[in-house]
């Protein structure tokens, strides 16, 4: 949303359904002639797929907007279904999580963006084109929205996602997405009576769980659950997020399909263990780190970045 904020537009939040998903009255009440387009990802952040995703394209496009998706949870989905046949006219690839980057730690990241044919003419120049001669970088473009810096993207991340995608091929990368949702139902189906799910049903290559019950029952949040976790030896998950009506204390787990059965189980003894531990512990953790619990609002603020090594 940063993003189309700074060229301008006004932001819209669109509802979401009882069930997780896009709101279809919310759509049709906001898509206006003056919208210029909505943009999603599709399975969306809580896990789930938009399952009239085909018919949120129609309403969008029938009334001039364009569909834009977030490509951040194509883990779940490669080999399956492709974001251009549920209607999509542009989006980005988050190479990490999906083509083997790592994802999170300050980087590296690459975002490649791909449109379909009508949106073609608007992209950044040079474009390369294969010519009798060869491969020859073209500059003249009249509708281009002109040259980005630099456009060569992170180089380096881009050799390796295709690395990746070369070395598992076609039945290697629908692989990839099958293990990564089942990696996810699998802590769901295993931690879902101690941690509920946001929302029911299966999910696809994340989970959201809830610490509401740790929250009421012994003042524990989220956030002293993560901090837990690092005593443990286990990176926390994303938590607060995603941010929907009714969704307390979230915890957003994405396993991907990297992880072993015996790492998913340890880790879900953990949490189970954690959600056991008297209060003061949690509060009080991680107490095993270099450092110690942080303020955060104050780090936010006033971040020490000096190496004082």
């Amino acid at each position: 949303p940063a993003t189309a904020a700074r060229c301008g537009y006004r932001i819209v939040p669109l509802g979401a359904n009882e069930s997780g998903r896009v709101d279809f009255a919310d759509l049709d009440r906001l898509m206006h002639d003056d919208v210029a387009g909505i943009m999603m990802t599709n399975p969306n952040t809580l896990g789930l797929f938009e399952d009239e995703i085909a018919k949120i394209a129609d309403v969008v496009h029938d009334r001039g907007g364009l569909l834009y998706c977030d490509g951040a949870n194509m883990n779940a989905i490669l080999g399956i279904t492709r974001p251009g046949d549920m209607g999509f006219d542009v989006m980005h690839y988050n190479v990490h999580k999906t083509f083997s980057t790592p994802h999170g730690a300050g980087g590296p990241g690459a975002g490649p963006v791909a449109v379909k044919a009508h949106l073609e003419p608007f992209l950044p120049y040079p474009v390369l084109r294969e010519t009798d001669e060869g491969l020859s970088w073209e500059y003249h473009r009249p509708q281009s929205i002109g040259r980005l810096h630099p456009y060569y993207g992170n180089f380096g991340v881009l050799v390796r996602a295709y690395a990746f995608i070369a070395a598992h091929g076609a039945e290697g990368l629908k692989g990839v997405s099958e293990d990564a949702v089942l990696n996810a139902n699998y802590i769901l189906t295993k931690l879902g009576d101690v941690f509920p799910p946001g929302y029911g049903g299966a999910c696809m290559h994340e989970c959201v769980l809830s610490a509401s019950p740790q929250k009421k029952g012994k003042n524990v949040r989220a956030l002293d659950i993560a901090k837990r976790l690092l005593d443990y030896g286990f990176m926390a998950p994303t938590i607060y997020f995603p941010l929907m009506p009714g969704l307390d204390e979230a915890m957003m787990i994405e396993p991907t399909e990297t992880e072993t059965k015996e790492m998913l189980d340890s880790f879900i003894e953990t949490m189970r263990a954690i959600a056991e531990e008297d209060p003061e512990t949690l509060h009080n953790a991680p107490v095993s780190t270099p450092v110690r619990r942080l303020d955060e609002a104050r780090a936010a603020r006033q971040p020490d970045l000096a190496n004082r090594g």
